[in-house]
């Protein structure tokens, strides 16, 4: 049975939100996987902010040319469903791979869309060697705070070079101090 110009208005509005609130979509082929699979990788990408779609490719082109995203079309190849990617691209993705893994040939990344620059296979699949967003953040704030903690250092070197000459000086005069005298 056909789709409605209406539906399929739809379904291209839906996908083009999608689109537009997700930092990468990856292009996955499926075939033979059960049900019980993939609600359980439906499930896993959920969890880490990241959402599976079957799509008719003819309307997820559609949506895509909508949004402004260039199309991949080598990864558009057979029965294939959209990921995707929230903020933590490499959650998502890392979540993706495991699937792979633990499902064999039956599901397999074809390509993707990160930004505006289409992925190929290794490169989608590359995402997922990402660190994770805690990671880099950590990574920045450390790169940041390290050239701020060595000038605090080198700032405070004279005084408390100071400090342990004049405690030095006292220690060898016998230990008596000003206050005491």
């Amino acid at each position: 049975m056909p789709i409605s110009r209406t539906r399929k208005a739809e379904l291209i509005a839906s996908y083009k939100e999608f689109i537009e609130n997700s930092h990468a979509v990856l292009v996955g082929e499926y075939r033979g996987i059960s049900v019980a699979a993939m609600d359980k990788m439906r499930h896993a990408l959920r969890n880490n902010d990241a959402q599976f779609v079957v799509a008719k490719k003819t309307l997820m082109i559609r949506a895509l040319q909508e949004a402004g995203k260039p199309v991949p079309e080598a990864a558009m190849i057979g029965p294939v469903g959209f990921v995707f990617l929230g903020e933590d691209i490499s959650a998502g993705a890392k979540v993706l791979k495991d699937f792979v893994k633990e499902v064999g040939e039956g599901f397999g990344v074809h390509g993707g869309i990160l930004g505006d620059s289409v992925l190929d296979a290794a490169g989608a699949v590359a995402l997922a060697d990402l660190p994770s967003r805690d990671v880099q953040l950590a990574q920045l704030v450390g790169a940041i705070s390290g050239p701020m903690t060595a000038l605090v250092s080198l700032i405070s070197a004279p005084h408390r070079d100071l400090a342990a000459l004049l405690q030095a000086r006292i220690d060898k005069e016998g230990g008596e101090t000003a206050e005491a005298a």
